[in-house]
C-alpha cells in the first residue's frame, strides 16, 4: 500500500515540489496551504506521515503539531527557516520527529521521509524485533507492545521517537552505546551524522525522566562518545 503524505506549507512553490519529488518516489500526497485546512485534511485523508511548515496563516505549525500529537502518532517533519536551537527543541519537545531547515536538499528530504517511515514501521524495541514486551529498570516500566511507560506508578508522556530512543537504551542497560549505534538503531543509517538532534532528544528524555526525581540520574554521557543508560539491581 502506498504511503499517503500531507503536506502543510503556504508557499505554492516548495509545496509543487515537494509533491513532485515525493509522488516520484511513489508517495501519494494531499497538501493544505493554512492550519486550519492541515487539521481538515488529517482529519479526513489520514496521511502516513505529515510534513509541516510552521510560519502558516489561521494556525501556525506548533498548534498544528500539538493538535496532531493529541488524537495521532503519526511521524510528523517540520518543514521552516527557523534555524536557532531553541526552536529545534521546542519542535522536537512537541512531538515532531525531524526538523528540517530551508534550504533543503529534495533528495535528502525524500531519504528521511523514507527513513521515517520505516521507523514507523518497526517495533520499538528495534533488535528484539517486538520478541521481549516488558522491560523493567527499579521503578521504570515499558510495554513495548502497547507503546506505554511508567516511572513511579506514573505514565511518561512520550513522542514515539522518544520511546524508541528510551527502549532502546533500557534494552542494553549498563552498556555505553556510541553515538552512532544510537542514531542507526532508533533513526535508521540516514541519521548517522545527526548528533545534535540525539543531543536534543536525549535532553528531552531526561528531562522527561528526572523532572519529579531529580536525585536520580538515568542516561549518563561520556562525553565524545555516547551514552550509557544507568542499569539497577
Amino acid at each position: 500500500m502506498t504511503a499517503k503524505i500531507l503536506i502543510v506549507e503556504d508557499e505554492s512553490k516548495i509545496a509543487d515540489l515537494l509533491r513532485l519529488w515525493l509522488e516520484q518516489a511513489s508517495y501519494t500526497c494531499v497538501t493544505a496551504t493554512s492550519g486550519l485546512e492541515a487539521l481538515q485534511m488529517f482529519y479526513y485523508a489520514r496521511p502516513s506521515l505529515v510534513i509541516l511548515d510552521i510560519a502558516l496563516p489561521q494556525m501556525d505549525g506548533w498548534k498544528v503539531c500539538e493538535r496532531i500529537r493529541e488524537m495521532s502518532d503519526v511521524p510528523i517533519m517540520m518543514l521552516t527557516a527557523k534555524t536557532d536551537e531553541a526552536d529545534k527543541v521546542r519542535g522536537l519537545g512537541m512531538g515532531a520527529d525531524d526538523y528540517v531547515t530551508k534550504p533543503f536538499s529534495f533528495p535528502e528530504l525524500v531519504a528521511r521521509v523514507q527513513a521515517l517511515l520505516r521507523r514507523a514501521s518497526r517495533p520499538a524495541t528495534g533488535e528484539l524485533n517486538g520478541k521481549v514486551q516488558i522491560y523493567q529498570q527499579a521503578d521504570l516500566w515499558l510495554d513495548t507492545t502497547n507503546h506505554q511507560a511508567t516511572l513511579h506508578g506514573k505514565e511518561l508522556k512520550l513522542t514515539r521517537t522518544e520511546f524508541k530512543l528510551l527502549a532502546f537504551l533500557v534494552q542494553h542497560a549498563g552498556q555505553l552505546l556510541s553515538h552512532n549505534q544510537i542514531l542507526e538503531a532508533v533513526w535508521g543509517p540516514t541519521y548517522r551524522d545527526e548528533l545534535d538532534s540525539l543531543r536534543m532528544y536525549i535532553r528531552n528524555l531526561r528531562r522527561k525522566l528526572e523532572e519529579d526525581h531529580g536525585d536520580h540520574h538515568y542516561i549518563e554521557t561520556e562525553h565524545g562518545i555516547g551514552y550509557r543508560f544507568v542499569k539497577t539491581s
